[in-house]
């Protein structure tokens, strides 16, 4: 009898210390749960004029800023500094006379910025140039979102992300690029440009008729590039500027790509450009469910394979 009050007595104990166990895990989670996230700062409804995002700025948003100003080699909008979760929501860059946005990324330290709903309005030069250097397999810009923008035609080429293949996971969905290479003293002169970088996801844009090709996509590289490029509607036929396509540009150009998946678009080509795409040294690219189409039927509605392309599913 006394060893079961003993036993009983242990278990009690025991017990006793379970419970107090669980509830300081307990507090220590609620704790965790309530601590503050960092502070947003948001600056709205406000003008700005050549805007140059300081070193270290993260949480913050812009909210139906106008951005204007910029120089004969300054963008409207800066981003050259470490900075990160910064959002511009509703924002209108107006005209100047370099590039509207400019991102330029060093080892990776400008990541996860974001604009939503933005219009950007036509530069000398480009929309927006986004740029890692020097170029890197392992580390770059990352987490860059265009979401539901418009682009007015652009001098040059309206959006370019150009860097290494450590510049993964950015994204460029429902927004549309009415133009591109308005200014004829300028080299390039496609919608959009994809040069270089990993893992990009390119998604129920619209791209309109512009000087060179509505999608300039480079790798130059063996690996598998990750893209994912669906739902696009790429249509030649609408002529929103006056600087009409050149006879020989193609819809969509591509060279040095391996893999990616570019399903679900529709592809039309016009006079006076050329055909629907040009690839060279292209392999093992997914366009099936894309489709291709010309008025002018024959060789245009094709997509044209050189240098070596192999093993692509149209």
């Amino acid at each position: 009898m006394e060893r079961s009050r003993k036993e009983g007595s242990v278990d009690v104990r025991r017990m006793s210390r379970i419970l107090v166990l669980m509830a300081v895990t307990i507090a220590i989670l609620v704790s965790v749960a309530a601590a503050p996230a960092a502070a947003t700062t948001i600056i709205s409804h406000k003008t700005i004029r050549d805007a140059v995002i300081p070193a270290g700025t993260h949480d913050r948003i812009y909210d139906h800023v106008t951005f204007v100003g910029g120089g004969i080699d300054r963008a409207v909008l800066s981003l050259s500094k470490a900075c990160h979760d910064i959002t511009f929501r509703d924002c209108t860059i107006a005209s100047g006379l370099w590039n509207g946005i400019t991102i330029n990324d060093r080892g990776g330290d400008i990541y996860d910025i974001t604009f939503v709903r933005c219009r950007i309005l036509s530069q000398q030069r480009m929309g927006l140039e986004c740029t890692s250097r020097p170029t890197s397999s392992t580390t770059g810009y990352h987490g860059i979102r265009v979401l539901q923008c418009v682009f007015a035609p652009q001098g040059s080429e309206a959006i370019s992300f150009d860097g290494g293949p450590g510049c993964v996971n950015n994204v460029v969905d429902h927004t549309t690029i009415r133009g591109a290479g308005i200014n004829p003293a300028l080299p390039y002169g496609s919608g959009f440009e994809c040069n270089g970088v990993s893992r990009f996801r390119f998604t129920n844009n619209k791209v309109y008729a512009c000087r060179q090709a509505l999608l300039n996509l480079q790798m130059h590289s063996v690996i598998d590039c990750g893209w994912v490029f669906t739902g696009n509607h790429l249509d030649a036929t609408v002529h929103v500027q006056k600087v009409p396509m050149e006879p020989l540009a193609q819809v969509v150009s591509g060279e040095g790509i391996c893999g990616g998946v570019f399903r679900d678009n529709v592809v039309t080509s016009d006079r006076p450009g050329g055909g629907v795409a040009w690839f060279g040294d292209c392999h093992g690219m997914d366009w099936r469910s894309t489709s291709w189409h010309d008025a002018r039927g024959g060789l245009y509605v094709r997509p044209y394979q050189q240098n070596g392309s192999s093993r692509n599913r149209f």
